[in-house]
Order: C-alpha cells, then sequence, then structure tokens
C-alpha cells in the first residue's frame, strides 16, 4: 500500500490557512475512519505525496510535496500564478495518520512490489482524471479517505451534494404531474 490517506474534492472556502508570514502553519483537518470503526480527526497539513486542484471539477493542476508539506503547497497556491483558478482541491498522502495523537506518520523507505506501484498509479490516475470511458470506480486499497472537517457556518460541497443524493434516494416517486 502506498497511499496511507486521502481526501477528494475539499473546500478551501472552509480552510484554516494559518498565517504564512508569521510562520504559523494551517490545519488540513478531516475525520478518519479506522478499522476498528472508531472515527478521529486528523491534521494532515504535514502529510508528504501529491495533491490536485479542481475548478468546476476538472483537474487543472498536479503537484507534489515531499520537501514541503501539502499543507503548505496548498497555501502558496492561493497567492501564486494559479490564485482564483482552482475551487477546489484532492490530496493523496504516502504519510498515515496516526490514531493516538491526530497527526501523521513521516514516511519511510519501503519496499514495495512493481505490481503494487503499477496499481496504485493506475488508481490515482482514474481517480485524477475520472476518465468517462473507464467503467470501474477505483478505490486505493488499504488507504483511509478523509472527509473534510465541517465548518459550523459553510457546508462542504460534497456534503451537500450528499445531501441532494439521500433525497433522490428516498425521494418516492410521487411527484405533481399536473
Amino acid at each position: 500500500m502506498l497511499i496511507k490517506a486521502y481526501g477528494m474534492f475539499w473546500n478551501p472556502e472552509i480552510m484554516d490557512w494559518g498565517s504564512p508570514g508569521a510562520g504559523k502553519g494551517g490545519k488540513l483537518i478531516g475525520t478518519v475512519k479506522f478499522e476498528d470503526g472508531t472515527k478521529k480527526e486528523i491534521d494532515f497539513w504535514k502529510a508528504k505525496g501529491i495533491y490536485v486542484l479542481h475548478n468546476d471539477f476538472n483537474s487543472i493542476y498536479v503537484g507534489k510535496a515531499f520537501g514541503t508539506s501539502i499543507g503548505k503547497r496548498l497555501r502558496d497556491h492561493l497567492t501564486d500564478r494559479l490564485a482564483g483558478r482552482w475551487d477546489m482541491f484532492s490530496w493523496y498522502s504516502v504519510s498515515a495518520p496516526k490514531k493516538i495523537d491526530g497527526g501523521v506518520t513521516i514516511p519511510g523507505k519501503r519496499q514495495i512490489t512493481p505490481e503494487t506501484y503499477i496499481d496504485t498509479f493506475e488508481a490515482l490516475a482514474i481517480l485524477i482524471s475520472d476518465p468517462p470511458l473507464n467503467r470501474k470506480r477505483e478505490s486505493l486499497k488499504g488507504a483511509f479517505e478523509v472527509t473534510q472537517k465541517e465548518h459550523p457556518h459553510q457546508r462542504t460541497l460534497r456534503s451537500y451534494l450528499e445531501e441532494i443524493l439521500s433525497a433522490i434516494k428516498h425521494d418516492d416517486g410521487k411527484g405533481d404531474d399536473s
């Protein structure tokens, strides 16, 4: 397992980006559901991996964060040449969530088979690009899908869409035929 956790289509408007001038890091907080069923909020700000910037659900930029963190790289794009050109982001971390302190691990050297690399790269490519002719919905085996922490005064796009889907599923089909 190469990817340890990931978050898809997060809303940058409800993020705590910290204070770059003061050197204060932000927070990239999401909820992880562990194998034993417990849920914990984890801060992925310091995670290492790759990220994708989206505009209207279209991937417009892919970047890496290894020398620095995913959180810092995302914050940098709020003021660089990409500022104002993206409205969501996704991230894929090689840092695992730590259940005890709510942080992430520092990735070390791993022995990974070529099959694992290829399976992971295929899954990432499908998740990021969502090609229309791929029939299967990919998953990253063994990785935790992280849901963005809700902001008390703003909703994430994901929660809004999930509410709409839930309403559609529960609709009894009785509409006004007039």
